[in-house]
């Protein structure tokens, strides 16, 4: 009997890709610009190392000055406190203290533990292997100036991309346990202070960061960390209310309680994928904080602005993706309601960058524009039978709704509505779009879209009065911003 191999595997795929290459249509690549294949057979580098005996992980609840929330926090079961304004994470049980350093500061605690914190440059736009890599360079630095590596730890923030958070804590005992033996240090594993991102949060659909905060606490949790800060569902809209507090400790208690998180040491050994992803994110990192060390180290860099200039370009790139949805936002991005009542909120913290704030933008232009009155409707134009238009139509409402355009649906190439966008077939545009988008602007649209990749039709399609195309893939967040231009 023939024993199937991966090879065996590889030419069934290409058989039902029909054509379409592999590495484009099945392996994507992560903001690191490491390659996720589909399937890991074998393991081929050796495991992260473990962090034995691990207590579980504790609760640590950010305190902004209200005393009040700190004294529910720590009645509500969170053991420690992050004091955002102080830099200092304080240990309710020991009475212990934590101080923060960031990549500017150089200064040491010879009586308190350091945690080395990336959470700035996080918020800015840096991708995993660069909070990794700065994290190593503030750490050598220190061991240089002769600091204890057990007076050493980490605080860096985790998002939602679950398995690739968990295997950047990973990673980074990898790359920790590197540095330490090459600096002749004591070998231990530094503290490690997770911390919920806030560039992940929404203003917009606010219930589903409680989701995000609660694949963030898993990831914090299984990748190994010592301390785990959640975030608030409406901490993007302001000061967090009472119930987001709660939800957010409240999570983060049942993953640990009752989820029984945190009482394996390491799950994610063994895994092919993980310790195939942990493997190349450690490299990535090893590799960008050798290039840093070379630069003059993390503090140099920040202090000319080299650092800030990378932050942007890594920010950039990762704006760019989620402008085309190839990152979508649940309930921002993807799936909009445009019934919901938005938080009230003000501008995002200074240095912030959230993931939704583009998208949020032109929502916050489309209500503007609809209680003036002049928010343009857009009329779905279907083109043949429903089983022809019905999954192009589904999409074009979808895309309209992220940007806060109403839709309605006609088979009439007359409508008059300022926009319209035709809904059909490939076989039918053939036949058919180009004198339904020369009627629709007969009939005084200003904005004809059609929604499919057009291919050799484009031509034609734009020659008979088609503006633009909507598709998997196209500048999503531009063409809204476009389209809110137009006037009812």
């Amino acid at each position: 009997m023939h024993q199937p191999t991966v090879a065996d595997w590889r030419a069934q795929v290409e058989k039902e890709l029909a054509g379409v290459p592999f590495e484009k249509a099945l392996v994507h690549t992560s903001a690191e610009g490491i390659a996720i294949e589909p399937l890991y057979t074998e393991l081929t580098v050796p495991p992260a190392p473990a962090r034995p005996g691990q207590a579980p992980v504790q609760i640590c609840m950010p305190f902004d000055g209200d005393e009040a929330a700190r004294a529910e926090d720590l009645a509500g079961g969170a053991e420690a406190i992050w004091d955002r304004r102080a830099g200092v994470v304080h240990i309710a049980a020991s009475g212990e203290l934590l101080r923060v350093a960031n990549e500017a500061s150089a200064a040491t605690a010879p009586d308190a533990t350091v945690l080395l914190s990336t959470l700035a440059a996080h918020a800015a736009g840096a991708d995993g292997a660069d909070e990794l890599a700065a994290t190593l360079s503030m750490a050598a630095a220190r061991l240089d100036a002769g600091a204890a590596a057990s007076r050493l730890g980490v605080q860096i923030a985790v998002g939602r991309d679950t398995f690739g958070e968990l295997c950047k804590l990973r990673a980074l005992r990898v790359c920790w346990a590197k540095l330490v033996a090459a600096a002749g240090a004591e070998p231990v594993l530094p503290r490690l202070h997770a911390v919920a991102s806030p560039r992940t949060a929404s203003v917009r659909d606010p219930w589903v960061n409680m989701l995000r905060g609660t694949t963030e606490a898993f990831a914090a949790i299984l990748g190994g960390a010592d301390l785990f800060t959640p975030i608030a569902y409406d901490e993007a809209a302001g000061p967090p209310s009472a119930l987001g507090r709660r939800v957010a400790r409240n999570t983060a208690l049942v993953l640990r309680e009752e989820s029984q998180l945190g009482r394996v040491i390491d799950p994610a050994a063994g895994s092919y994928y993980l310790e195939t992803l942990t493997d190349a994110l450690a490299r990535e990192a090893w590799r960008r904080f050798r290039a840093i060390e070379s630069e003059g180290g993390i503090a140099a860099l920040v202090a000319d602005g080299r650092w800030a200039k990378r932050l942007e370009a890594s920010r950039q790139k990762r704006s760019e993706a989620i402008a085309k949805r190839k990152e979508p936002i649940v309930g921002v991005s993807e799936f909009a309601n445009l019934d919901e009542k938005p938080l009230p909120h003000a501008a995002a913290a200074e240095g912030v960058h959230r993931d939704a704030e583009a998208f949020e933008a032109l929502r916050d232009r489309a209500d503007a524009l609809a209680a003036a009155g002049s928010l343009p409707g857009v009329a779905l134009v279907t083109l043949g039978p429903a089983a022809e238009h019905r999954a192009r139509l589904g999409y074009a409402a979808a895309f309209f709704a992220v940007g806060g355009l109403r839709t309605h649906t006609t088979a009439s190439t007359a409508d008059k509505a300022p926009i319209a966008c035709l809904c059909g077939s490939d076989e039918r545009y053939a036949a058919e779009a180009a004198a339904a988008a020369t009627a629709l602007k007969a009939a005084g649209c200003a904005r004809v879209l059609l929604a499919g990749r057009p291919g050799a039709l484009e031509p034609a399609l734009r020659s008979a009065g088609v503006d633009g195309f909507i598709f998997v893939g196209c500048d999503v967040a531009s063409m809204l911003g476009q389209l809110l231009e137009v006037r009812a």
